[in-house]
């Protein structure tokens, strides 16, 4: 290692190195030494732990004469290769081809206390352990990646959640919690089984030790501080990405296919659900940890979606792979084709994350047309049937109140929903082919029986109060323009 860094010549390299015996015999490590010294972040602390002791003058640490080393009092090891080398394994394991990422650290209470001893031990404020290990960390990632990520704070697209654990110090910051006049308010309680303690955050801490007199340090806790006989360990690690946005339109060409699954009492009401079928390839495809699949609105699993499809996206939770080739995407439609499966896909696609509105603001604007095959109780005659068909030219009001069927689970309330068209047509004998046009959110089904009177009016009452009902339905158009080529990522 040079006497120089990124900021210019270590001008006190002579007085760092008298001093670092001294902190050495203590037991503090390498990285630690340039922090009291106050050296810059540069590539000073790029050295490995052999190279800053030689350009030090300290006793090399992997000589057998010396005894077995011991965790830094200072940072706990929370800057040594061996904990790093946890976090950069796993990292590199989950493969993701993001180019930048950035490194969140949370640390033992019991670390800022120490940082705060050797401050008054040596005189002087160490380099902020956080910016150092992020530093460091951020360098041995980029090294172990060979350069392939770049380390940017706060926008990096991968953030790298770390937390350190240190069960030997846990509870050394009580001294500041019990102190008269202490600002510290901890709160004990008890959740499923476990006793948690609230009010003694890394901000209360450091506010408390604000407000405390090196004499307080040096008397409740000690400076320098003592020595360790275990590392920290990770508390957790967590790598977490923004979602990938997948849109398109899909199409069920058989009945009992839900949208998502349908569970009740911990068994499946239906086989196969389109979230299902759509989410497994692509999941497998961009190796996200899970999937949602948003529809714009949602049929019952009993009716099919024809036409051009349903528009929906599928949200992809911490996807690894981002860069995705149209033709990889559109091979999921292609297969899904080619093995006849009764839930099909078109205008698969990459989407931007902005675009995912377009789903919910247009739940209000656009309708949809159903078409019905209903059965009458009695023929309707010629007069009903044309009076029906007269009305259904023009937009026809409806109140709504929650169905039965779903009451148990949705507000209840009267909802006015519109056709915008109705015509129906006779087939044979009590059975009618009816075709709608409705506003999005209107309950078919019970437009057509009435659900005893619950909906108002219905197809039942303006046939003259005969008894209807529904055999089978399909959506055939959803008048939503999603996803316009314009969406592309």
């Amino acid at each position: 290692m040079s006497n120089t860094c990124a900021t210019g010549s270590l001008d006190n390299i002579d007085q760092i190195r008298a001093q670092a015996p001294a902190l050495h015999a203590l037991g503090v490590c390498a990285t630690c030494i340039l922090r009291s010294a106050q050296v810059p972040l540069g590539p000073a602390y790029f050295g490995t732990t052999d190279s800053i002791h030689q350009a030090l003058h300290l006793p090399p640490p992997s000589l057998p004469s010396l005894s077995t080393p011991v965790p830094c009092p200072i940072c706990l090891d929370t800057l040594s290769a061996a904990i790093h080398s946890q976090i950069t394994t796993a990292y590199i394991a989950e493969c993701f081809d993001s180019p930048t990422l950035c490194i969140t650290i949370e640390f033992p209470k019991s670390i800022y206390i120490r940082q705060r001893s050797l401050a008054i031990h040596t005189g002087r404020a160490p380099v902020d352990i956080k910016d150092t290990v992020k530093y460091v960390l951020g360098n041995r990632l980029y090294q172990q990646t060979d350069n392939r990520v770049r380390i940017e704070n706060e926008t990096g697209e991968v953030r790298v959640e770390v937390g350190f654990k240190h069960e030997e110090t846990a509870m050394e910051h009580q001294f500041l919690v019990d102190r008269e006049g202490s600002g510290i308010k901890t709160k004990t309680f008890r959740k499923k089984g476990v006793y948690h303690t609230t009010g003694d955050s890394k901000t209360a801490i450091l506010d408390e030790l604000d407000n405390c007199g090196d004499a307080v340090i040096r008397e409740k806790f000690a400076s320098p501080p003592p020595a360790i006989k275990l590392p920290v360990e990770l508390d957790f690690l967590n790598f977490k990405r923004p979602s990938l946005f997948i849109g398109g339109r899909y199409l069920k060409l058989e009945r009992n296919i839900s949208q998502t699954p349908f569970v009740i009492d911990g068994r499946r009401v239906t086989e196969l659900s389109v979230s299902e079928v759509i989410g497994e390839p692509i999941q497998k495809l961009v190796r996200c940890d899970a999937y949602n699949l948003v529809g714009s609105g949602r049929e019952d699993a009993d009716v099919r979606m024809l036409g051009d499809g349903r528009p929906f996206y599928l949200e992809c939770i911490n996807p690894r792979i981002k860069s995705i080739a149209p033709e990889a995407v559109s091979e999921i439609e292609n297969q899904l084709r080619e093995t006849k499966c009764p839930v099909q896909v078109r205008r698969l696609q990459v989407i931007q994350a902005a675009a995912t509105s377009i789903i919910k603001e247009g739940e209000e604007q656009k309708t949809k047309h159903y078409c019905a095959l209903v059965w009458f109780a009695r023929p309707l005659d010629e007069t009903t049937l044309c009076e029906i068909n007269r009305l259904g030219e023009a937009p026809l009001v409806l109140q709504q109140k929650t169905p039965l069927r779903v009451l148990h689970r949705r507000a209840p309330l009267t909802r006015e929903k519109t056709l915008v068209g109705l015509q129906v047509a006779h087939i044979e004998g009590h059975f009618y082919r009816v075709r709608i046009e409705s506003e999005a959110g209107t309950y078919i089904k019970e437009f057509v029986h009435g659900d005893i009177g619950r909906t108002t009016p219905s197809l039942s009452s303006l046939a003259g109060n005969i008894t209807a009902d529904i055999i089978e339905l399909d959506v055939e158009n959803v008048s939503l323009d999603f996803p316009p080529a314009s969406l592309k990522q």
